[in-house]
């Protein structure tokens, strides 16, 4: 037999590749061989025995004959295997009883190559270099998590779990080693990737953020954070954290550059569209404007009141998640459009706005929180919906 390499990932799904020809599990529709095929490779140091793979195929108990449907299901197998171009018995063998996956050739199983890379770059006394090179080399080959078609089997569950966090150590330590040398482009690229392997984890997308902005990518870095934000606010229903809102306020006010034409300087602070609403901003730049009006209040002593709208459940609750989503965005609107251009709001938390009105009596400002709701319901009244709202006026700086 022609010696010709099998190169194997398990990594983001289940592929096999000899020379130009591959196999994979998006061409076929059965599950059950292809599941097969995944134990046996995985566990390609040991023969493995009948009740063991009856265990892992059908642990529901319910087949009459479970010997024969093992054997029925193996030749389905090694059907699969025959694009190849090797000779299928001897890819999936079996001996008294017992199958495994046991070539005549050299194959390479990237699951292997990863664990093999993890432990290496832990070894004592290799440089930084060293471990770098390792980490990197191991994270490009999660390509995702451990046969995530099969990620409900039992049998998958730990192995996928301890992957999972092979990974994020990689990461977390090559992350830290390009930090240290300042290799922004890099880190940028890998902390993409990290987002698509774990798209929650805040870490990731703070890292990215940060590369992003290093690289002299500010309007990038500012669409990742909001992007960001979005994300957290619609899955979690969470505001962003202290981290991210400095790295908002950092990469914000990076953009202020020195410059001396006051024209300029002018159009650099226009809005980018015309906006004929509110002026929307975030948390953190609506806390600074907060605290001028506190200040200039002191000296002028005009009225200014802080609003708050918060929608509930009608029994008081926090609302859920799957219909909060498009009730937020359709008080935005609201809010954008009851309100004057010079007038600044900002999304407080996953079910709040914040609102400031200067030169407000409180009668004013009630009449324009009665318009907001109004605009509100005219566009998106649900039963189980309730939206209130408070204010009260600034106290000077100091009170």
């Amino acid at each position: 037999m022609e010696n010709k390499t099998i190169h194997i990932k398990m990594f983001g799904g289940c592929q096999i590749r000899v020379g130009n020809a591959v196999i994979n599990e998006q061409t076929h529709q059965s599950r059950k061989p292809w599941l097969l095929l995944e134990y046996l490779i995985y566990n390609h140091d040991r023969m493995v025995s009948s009740s063991e793979l009856i265990q892992v195929l059908w642990n529901d108990g319910e087949l009459t004959n479970p010997v024969n449907a093992l054997k029925t299901l193996v030749l389905r197998s090694r059907k699969l295997l025959e694009p190849l171009g090797l000779p299928p018995q001897s890819l999936l063998s079996q001996k008294r009883g017992t199958y495994g996956w046991c070539p005549d050739t050299e194959f390479s199983l990237d699951t292997d190559e990863f664990r093999r890379l993890h432990a290496a770059s832990g070894a004592p006394g290799i440089s930084d270099d060293q471990k770098l090179e390792l980490l990197m080399d191991a994270l490009d080959l999660y390509l995702g998590d451990f046969l995530p078609k099969s990620s409900w089997d039992a049998w998958v569950i730990p192995i996928c779990s301890e992957y999972h966090a092979q990974y994020l150590d990689a990461a977390r330590t090559a992350i830290m080693l390009l930090t240290r040398k300042e290799d922004w482009k890099t880190l940028t690229e890998l902390c993409s990737h990290a987002i698509t392997v774990d798209a929650y984890n805040e870490e990731f997308h703070a890292q990215l953020i940060y590369s992003l902005f290093r690289t002299g990518r500010q309007q990038e870095a500012l669409k990742q954070y909001h992007a960001t934000e979005t994300l957290f606010y619609n899955q979690f229903g969470i505001t962003p954290s202290a981290k991210l809102m400095n790295l908002y306020k950092l990469i914000h006010d990076d953009q202020r550059k020195i410059i001396t034409d006051l024209s300029t300087i002018q159009a650099a602070l226009q809005e980018e569209t015309f906006n004929s609403g509110a002026y929307f901003c975030e948390t953190a730049v609506f806390r600074d404007i907060y605290q001028l009006e506190r200040r200039a209040i002191e000296r002028t002593g005009d009225s200014i009141f802080l609003c708050l709208l918060t929608l509930y459940e009608e029994e008081g609750s926090e609302a859920k998640s799957y219909f909060l989503k498009r009730a937020m965005e359709h008080l935005d609107d609201a809010i954008a459009a009851s309100l004057r251009r010079g007038d600044v709001y900002t999304r407080y938390s996953v079910s709040q706005y914040l609102i400031l009105l200067p030169s407000a009596s409180y009668e004013d400002g009630d009449m324009v929180m009665n318009r907001i709701v109004r605009n509100y319901k005219k566009s998106y009244n649900r039963k189980e919906l309730s939206l209130i709202y408070s204010l009260q006026p600034l106290l000077p700086d100091g009170d």
